[in-house]
């Protein structure tokens, strides 16, 4: 892990570097009352994926350059290829209009994870080790009905397919049987549902005061071509504290909760959307997961930042392995580094070091806060 370590902080420190040279040219690229399109190169790092390179290109606008409330509105195009020969490739957009009184996103895309799960059972460690390929499609409308209040509708279709081929020949019999026994097969989900959500956010790219939650009811249903009859609701709320000048706490709960005949593929996933950093997203998962976590923040010299976090959760409700996939505490702890790109979107650079139980672990590479 030290090489790891030593690689990621070498280029996070190189690449800030070369963006610090260039802070000004930056500054204007991502001025407000500017159209932008630009390129960055992608570089992450995950417990799943491992070490991945690729490029983002990324699109700032604004519907109304009048309209100085709503923040500005972004589309992306990222594709991604990583040491243990994972990939992904996905357009996204984030948009507001209309004084903020309208919220929409949308995503599609593909992505290929080669999972090598590795766990202790009964002081046996035992490994499973599958590929997961995903072909996905979100799409979601919210509209603010009084005070700072959002009603909203979404869709999601998610084709899950697997195969078993990224081993030796004894690693890809084991999971393939594991597989078959439990009844775990390829699956589509199709679900439409709700998003209720309040936001007092001061800023929703990087948050130094407010309070924002939201919780999303989805009905997966036959008639709309899911494998599966079932219901889910997801939530997540953060909490912001502006302690001093360039410091903040921040608290943030994620989870969620399911019912009905619930695929292996609609588990929640432990470790996913940055809800707990330090686990292998995909690793722990079951029908139900709760997990809170508080960072604090700390820009220490101008645009050089460092956060201290720590959190704990717990995963449960898997019809098929409890003991494989199932964990009551999952605590997780670590620091990081950030250098801000931009001082006015307030973006930031972020390198984090997340260590669990049980061996788990993370070095995590990105643009943006965890949450």
């Amino acid at each position: 892990m030290s090489k790891r370590v030593s690689f990621l902080i070498a280029i996070f420190i190189v690449f800030s570097t070369g963006m610090k040279a260039q802070s000004q040219e930056i500054d204007s690229l991502f001025n407000e009352s500017k159209n932008t399109l630009t390129a960055v190169p992608l570089i992450i790092n995950n417990p799943a994926m491992k070490t991945g390179f690729g490029a983002m290109g990324m699109y700032f606008f604004k519907f109304n350059k009048k309209d100085t409330i709503s923040p500005p509105s972004t589309i992306n195009l990222m594709g991604l290829y990583s040491t243990n020969k994972s990939y992904f490739a996905a357009i996204t957009s984030r948009l507001f209009w209309s004084e903020d009184k309208n919220r929409a996103s949308f995503a599609t895309g593909v992505v290929n994870i080669n999972n090598d799960f590795l766990y202790n059972i009964d002081d046996n460690d035992v490994g499973l080790v599958y590929t997961e390929n995903r072909k996905f499609i979100t799409l979601e409308y919210s509209r603010k009905i009084i005070g700072e209040f959002y009603l909203g509708l979404l869709y999601l279709g998610t084709q899950t397919n697997y195969a078993f081929d990224n081993g030796t020949q004894e690693e890809n019999d084991f999971a393939r049987e594991f597989f078959e026994q439990n009844g775990i097969t390829d699956n589509f989900i199709s679900s439409i549902g709700f998003n209720i959500s309040f936001d007092t956010r001061d800023y929703v790219y990087y948050p130094t005061s407010g309070f924002t939650f939201s919780i999303r009811p989805k009905f997966n249903t036959e008639w709309l071509g899911s494998d599966n009859n079932y219901t889910d609701i997801d939530f997540e709320a953060a909490y912001y504290i502006p302690l001093a000048t360039n410091q903040v706490l921040a608290f943030g709960l994620g989870g969620g909760f399911a019912t009905g005949d619930v695929p292996f593929d609609g588990y929640q996933n432990y470790g996913v959307r940055n809800n707990l950093r330090g686990y292998q997203a995909g690793k722990y998962k079951g029908k139900h997961m709760i997990a809170g976590q508080a960072e604090y923040r700390w820009r220490f010299y101008r645009r050089w930042g460092a956060v201290a976090f720590a959190g704990a959760g717990s995963v449960w409700g898997n019809d098929q392995e409890e003991e494989t996939f199932e964990q009551k505490l999952l605590p997780a702890g670590g620091l990081g580094m950030r250098f801000m790109i931009s001082r006015e979107k307030r973006i930031n650079l972020r390198l984090d070091y997340a260590l669990g139980i049980d061996g788990n672990q993370g070095l995590y590479f990105g643009v943006m806060e965890a949450f």
